[in-house]
């Protein structure tokens, strides 16, 4: 079930509606400005919280101002796929940078709570605190405490006013003590997928909504200087002359020069010594601003302008030096998500383009722990950071839609699409924990695609039918003793920990029990005692135990392959999320 085109209208009224709201929150009358720690960063965050809850979702404010919402899975407790943007802005903003990833979040969840579903994922929906950087002058400060990666070094930082990181936590009800806490388990969540303004002109250009980012562009800015001198502007002759300027400007058109579809580079700031109007510049500093979605183009591009800076100064008898003052690396936003995003985009859109981002956004520190994807809004005139910053509605409504059905296929997981079109040891590798036969995996694996879960399962028994007695030897090379926790983190060891929840391991004299008749067991029949443990007790278990203890050969081989494929099966619908 998908948000129909009219469910997305409403949406996507609604979603502009809550913008223009939180647009209200602000520090200043005219123009937008919300800060981190902000009284007003605080009232947003209250606000989108009641949005939250009305959408089904419990909700929290995290040790670092993130406001946080969660709407559970099938199974309460299950990983998360988190869904969000930022809440700050920069002084006199426009109303839809990060506030409209966040309310669009919410509006997937609230669709899936008014339809009453449920997926094998969570659903989380975050609010960040701070990715601008406007009050601090440090970015991601949200996105990097859930990360854990949140240097305490930025408690010391100071605003205009002279107000310490540390004391506006402690102003807004927060313990400078406890910002770990908001740093989230690598397990929590399998992926992160943020919506949001374009803020630049390409999809405007190619008249399209909607696109499909490939990364976060990496970016290396630097001091420059040319250094010549100065003399008189009428009594020293051009060829003599070692103008500083004259180099700069050069060097400026090689920089403009080395642009391209993956790279843009630009001179920001530029300033003359001595400046004045008939002195020849015996000095010029500038900026170089280097930016790409790929590390390995950015680097050699800027080896290649530093070597031609050289070498026009060597030409004109002048010197050049560089510092380096900020660099961060290119964000690639993970294959499978930008698949998954695009396979949406293209059937709604009927083509899915794919950008890079310009800008800096929250995937940059999510990216260091969990796989990041990003969907792109068509903005008016490429505008952003600015009041004039503008979306249509209809842009909204096609997003809501892109974006609620990328969710689905990302949090309900659909396995056996998965199961399909992985390489051929990726799919045997998702059904080996079902049970330690190869021969079995490789005769599903060979025979895909399959049309339905439904119909792999009932391959899957009629394969069980044919297995031997030294197929059961085989498979129980695999299986802990009952009683006997499996140790480690693999797939299989999970499920059999599971599987064996009903057995108390603290019941000291169920465990000597236990231990005993697994050992009379192994040796009456050579091989580790097997049954379905799920949902059983440990009494129960050791009964059954006892009773099978009695069988002839014959009788507890048939027994033993019957458990043997009753486990299987139990862990094949754990894999494909099926109820059997």
């Amino acid at each position: 079930m998908n948000m129909h085109a009219s469910e997305a209208a409403q949406a996507a009224r609604r979603a502009m509606e809550r913008c223009d709201a939180l647009a209200q929150i602000s520090a200043t009358a005219e123009g937008l400005t919300r800060v981190y720690l902000s009284s007003e960063h605080l009232r947003a965050n209250r606000l989108v919280a009641d949005w939250m809850e009305q959408a089904g979702m419990v909700t929290w404010q995290d040790a670092v101002g993130n406001i946080c919402g969660r709407y559970e899975g099938v199974q309460e407790g299950a990983r998360a796929v988190l869904l969000g943007s930022h809440l700050d802005t920069v002084r006199n903003a426009g109303r839809y940078d990060g506030m409209l990833g966040v309310v669009a979040a919410i509006e997937v969840v609230a669709w899936l709570h008014r339809h009453t579903i449920r997926l094998a994922q969570a659903i989380e929906v975050v609010g960040f605190a701070d990715e601008e950087g406007t009050r601090f002058g440090i970015t991601l400060l949200g996105s990097r405490g859930l990360t854990g990666d949140w240097p305490r070094s930025w408690l010391a930082c100071e605003d205009a006013d002279g107000i310490s990181v540390a004391q506006a936590l402690v102003n807004a009800g927060l313990d400078p003590a406890r910002i770990g806490a908001a740093a989230r388990a690598p397990e929590d969540f399998s992926a992160y997928l943020e919506l949001h303004i374009e803020q630049g002109p390409v999809l405007e250009h190619d008249n399209l909504a909607l696109g499909v980012v490939s990364a976060i562009n990496g970016a290396q800015r630097l001091r420059c200087r040319f250094t010549g001198e100065a003399g008189h502007a009428g009594t020293v002759p051009m060829a003599h002359r070692r103008d500083a300027l004259a180099a700069a400007a050069q060097w400026l058109l090689a920089v403009e020069r080395a642009g391209g579809p993956e790279l843009v580079a630009t001179v920001g700031t530029l300033a003359c010594e001595p400046g004045a109007v008939n002195v020849i510049p015996g000095e010029v500093t500038l900026s170089l601003d280097i930016r790409s979605p790929r590390d390995e183009v950015l680097e050699s591009t800027l080896a290649s302008l530093l070597a031609q800076a050289s070498d026009i100064a060597a030409r004109r008898g002048v010197q050049f030096a560089c510092e380096p003052f900020y660099a961060i690396a290119a964000t690639p936003c993970d294959s499978d998500l930008r698949r998954a995003l695009g396979n949406v985009v293209a059937q709604i859109q009927g083509q899915a383009p794919v950008l890079a981002s310009g800008a800096g956004h929250d995937a940059i520190a999510i990216a260091g722990r969990w796989p990041v994807g990003m969907l792109f809004v068509r903005c008016r005139g490429g505008i952003s950071h600015h009041p004039d910053e503008s979306v249509q509605e209809e842009d909204v409504a096609l997003a809501l839609r892109a974006f609620s059905q990328s969710v689905i296929a990302i949090a309900g997981d659909n396995v056996l699409e998965r199961f399909n079109q992985a390489e051929r040891v990726a799919a045997a590798a998702m059904i080996a924990p079902c049970v330690a036969l190869p021969t079995w995996h490789e005769a599903l694996v060979t025979t895909r695609p399959w049309a339905s879960v439904t119909a792999l399962r009932e391959r899957a028994q009629s394969l069980m039918q044919t297995w031997t007695h030294a197929d059961l030897h085989l498979a129980l090379s695999a299986h802990p003793r009952i009683g006997e926790r499996a140790q480690g983190k693999a797939r299989e060891a999970t499920l059999s920990r599971a599987e064996q929840s009903g057995v108390n391991s603290k019941d000291a004299a169920l465990a000597q029990a236990l231990a005993q008749a697994n050992a009379q067991y192994e040796a009456r029949f050579g091989h580790v005692f097997l049954i379905r443990a799920s949902g059983r007790s440990g009494e129960a278990i050791l009964g059954e135990l006892r009773r099978r203890l009695a069988n002839s050969d014959e009788q507890e081989r048939a027994e033993a392959l019957e458990q043997l494929r009753q486990i299987t099966l139990l862990r094949f619908d754990g894999v494909f999320h099926t109820n059997g």
